[in-house]
C-alpha cells in the first residue's frame, strides 16, 4: 500500500526543493507530486534532483487560465500549458493537471477548451486531469467535471478527485456511479477541519483521519471502480510549513496508511 501514497510536495510550503525530497523519501514515500511553478525555477537543476530522488514523479500540477473568454490571455495559458506538458514528459510524469476557473462556464465550450489541451498533450504522451474545485462557481463538484470530461471525448483526459474539493463543493460517492474506472487520472487525498464548508480555505486542510470529511466511504467508492494509482497526500496547512519537512512527512504517511488504499 505505501506504494500507492504520494507526496504532493507542496505539503511541505517553501522548503528548499531538495530538502522536501530528501523527506519524502526518508519517510517512506516512493512517489511525489509536483509543483509546475517550482520545477520551471529550478530548471534541470531539479530536473537532477528528482532524478537522483528516485521519487515517482505522480502529478505535476497546475495549469489555470486555459478557458479564459479573451483570446489573448488563453493564448498565453495554452502556451504555458504546451510547455507544461513538456515538462512532464521530461520528468517521466503521465499526468498534468488542470484546474478550472472561479467563475461559471458553459460545459460545451469548457469541453471544447480541455479536448485542445489533450490533444497538445497526447503527442508527449502525457494525460490531463481535469481537478474541480469546490470553490468554484462552475466547476465545483465531480459531476460537473465528469461533464465536461465526458463532452471533450479525449482519450488521455480525466478526472482528478481532490477529497478535500470533494468536500467542500458538496460532492457524494454517489456520483461516481457516472464515471468509469480508467478516467480516474489522480486521487489527492486530505482532511478538513470543522467548519462550514463556505468557510473552508486550502490551509484548512490537515492529515487525512483528524478532521471531519468521511474518507472511507469515498475512497472505497474509488477501490470499487477499480482505481490503480496514486493517493498524493495535498496539504497547504501553514501551521505544518513551519514543522520539520521530515516530521510532516512521516505523520502524513502514517495518517495515509490508516486508510486501505488498495
Amino acid at each position: 500500500m505505501p506504494d500507492r501514497a504520494a507526496l504532493n510536495l507542496a505539503s511541505l510550503g517553501p522548503a528548499p526543493l531538495e530538502s522536501k525530497l530528501y523527506a519524502a523519501a526518508a519517510a517512506g514515500f516512493r512517489a511525489v507530486g509536483l509543483v509546475r511553478e517550482e520545477m520551471q525555477k529550478a530548471g534541470e537543476d531539479g530536473q537532477r534532483e528528482i532524478r537522483l530522488s528516485q521519487l515517482a514523479p505522480a502529478e505535476l500540477m497546475g495549469m489555470a487560465g486555459w478557458m479564459a473568454p479573451d483570446r489573448a490571455s488563453r493564448a498565453v495559458a495554452v502556451a504555458q500549458a504546451e510547455t507544461t506538458f513538456e515538462l512532464a514528459a521530461t520528468l517521466g510524469c503521465s499526468v498534468a493537471i488542470a484546474w478550472p476557473p472561479m467563475e461559471a462556464v458553459d460545459p460545451v465550450a469548457a469541453a471544447a477548451a480541455f479536448a485542445d489541451l489533450c490533444r497538445l498533450a497526447e503527442p508527449l504522451g502525457v494525460r490531463v486531469g481535469l481537478e474541480f474545485l469546490g470553490n468554484s462557481q462552475g466547476v465545483s463538484t465531480l459531476a460537473a467535471a465528469w461533464e465536461i470530461i465526458e463532452l471533450a471525448e479525449a482519450p488521455n483526459g480525466g478526472l482528478v478527485i481532490d477529497t478535500f474539493h470533494f468536500h467542500r463543493g458538496g460532492s457524494s460517492p454517489e456520483m461516481l456511479e457516472l464515471v468509469t474506472g480508467d478516467k480516474i487520472f489522480l486521487v489527492q487525498i486530505s482532511d478538513a477541519v470543522d467548519l462550514p464548508v463556505r468557510e473552508l480555505h486550502d490551509r484548512h486542510r490537515v492529515y487525512p483521519g483528524s478532521g471531519v470529511i468521511p474518507l472511507e466511504p469515498l475512497l472505497s467508492a474509488v477501490r470499487d471502480k477499480g482505481y490503480s494509482s496514486y493517493y498524493s497526500l495535498e496539504l497547504h496547512n501553514e501551521g505544518y510549513w513551519q514543522q520539520d519537512p521530515l516530521l510532516v512527512a512521516r505523520e502524513g504517511l502514517r495518517a495515509v496508511r490508516h486508510f486501505d488504499l488498495s
